[in-house]
Order: structure tokens, then sequence, then C-alpha cells
């Protein structure tokens, strides 16, 4: 019973290497990136918004009434493991990863993340989820603050261009088209409050493997992970 921690900026594929790999091992799969947009979505069903009737970092920082609020959803957070792919439960909702894709939770999502009891509260839920072994967790902190004990860890990475345009044709867009632009715009400034947030920033582990994924394709990334775990433990 063992954890791989899976890390990477947005749109890195982790979640598309973590599904797989846990595959190979028949371990449970966690997204931890599905707990916040769970929190959000929660958020922005339950009326929770600022005054201009968005979600944004102004409402959540500066009128502790949004953040004590969503501080309230992200200690109401769970994961249930059961099927091997995880179900993300929040105040006894259980949310589809479909319900967790739209604009408004893409838009909302980074400023509930840097809330630090958000993340304290969300922090303990992956914890308890990784502590169960026989698990593949992927996120931007998991080998650097969630579970830095995880005998095996991997920082996936890729230009914010590449990573852009794998988002857009994923979404059925074409290479250049404006969403294709959009995309790239959203990487960019994701990828900035990530790694600039005094909260958990977003880097590599000291001991994690790093695996540049621009010219790789998702098996060969796949492969390399299922054979480093493989030939660093007794996992068949």
């Amino acid at each position: 019973m063992t954890q791989i921690a899976i890390d990477g900026p947005a749109s890195s594929g982790k979640s598309s290497v973590g599904i797989r790999v846990a595959a190979s091992f028949g371990y449970g799969f966690l997204d931890t990136g599905l707990l916040y947009r769970a929190v959000t979505r929660a958020a922005l069903d339950g009326g929770i918004s600022g005054p201009a009737g968005v979600l944004d970092e102004g409402a959540v920082t500066t009128n502790s009434r949004y953040a004590e609020k969503l501080v309230q959803l992200a200690n109401l957070a769970d994961v249930d493991l059961e099927s091997g792919s995880a179900t993300i439960v929040v105040d006894g909702r259980r949310f589809d990863a479909s319900e967790l894709e739209g604009g408004d939770v893409e838009r909302a999502v980074a400023a509930i993340a840097a809330i630090s009891e958000v993340r304290a509260a969300l922090r303990t839920v992956q914890r308890q989820t990784a502590m169960r072994g026989a698990v593949v967790l992927a996120g931007r902190d998991i080998g650097t603050v969630v579970y830095p004990e995880a005998p095996h860890k991997f920082f996936l990475d890729a230009s914010a261009e590449t990573r852009a345009l794998r988002r857009a044709i994923q979404r059925g867009f074409a290479e250049g088209s404006d969403e294709h632009q959009e995309a790239l715009r959203n990487l960019i400034a994701r990828d900035r409050e990530d790694r600039d947030r005094l909260v958990a920033p977003l880097r590599a582990a000291d001991d994690a493997l790093l695996i540049a994924t621009d010219r790789l394709t998702l098996s060969e990334v796949v492969d390399q992970i299922v054979q480093r775990v493989r030939s660093s433990s007794h996992v068949a």
C-alpha cells in the first residue's frame, strides 16, 4: 500500500496521467483540484458571492463574511474513493467532475484556493485520503505540503503555450482560435497566482522527479512514472 504524488501547473496532464497510473496499479485516484472546485461550485450555487454577484478575490479577501462561509464549506468536504475514481462530497452533496468545469468556477477557484483556512481544511481531507494508501494524488502541492512523506513524487511541467493548446483541443477549439488565446492568457495568469501565492506556492518537491511533457505523449509520461515506481518499490 503506497502513495504516489503527481504535482504540476494547470493543464500539465496531471489528471490524465494520474488516472492511468492508478489503473496500472489498481489504486484509487484523486484529483485534489476537484476539492477546491467543488467548494467553489457549492459556494456559487449557495449564493455566496461578492457585492457584484461574483465570487472573486476582492470579495473573499476583504469581506470576512464570505471567507467564513467558504471555510465552513471546506470543512464539510469529503472524498469517496470506493469506485477507484474519487467522488467529491461537500455538505452532503456529491459532485460529478462535469459539474466543476464551468467558466464561473474557473474564474473563482484561484481566489478560494488562496485562502489559508480553506487550504488547511482541504489539506486535512487530502492527507486523510493519502494515509489510506494505494492511491495516486494529483495537485499542485501534494509532494511539498499535503503529503511530503509520499514515497513516490513526480512534477509534470510544460510551457504555457503547450498547455493552452492541449486545453483548447480538449475542449474542441481550433489552434489559434479566440478560445485558444483566452486559454493561454488564463494559464499564464493562473501560473503567476499559483507560484507567487504566500500559502503553499506551486513548486516541485526537492526529491520529485521532474518530467517535461512538451514533447512526450501521454503514454510515454505514464510509462516513465510506472517504471520508476516499480523499480524503486515492491509494487507489482
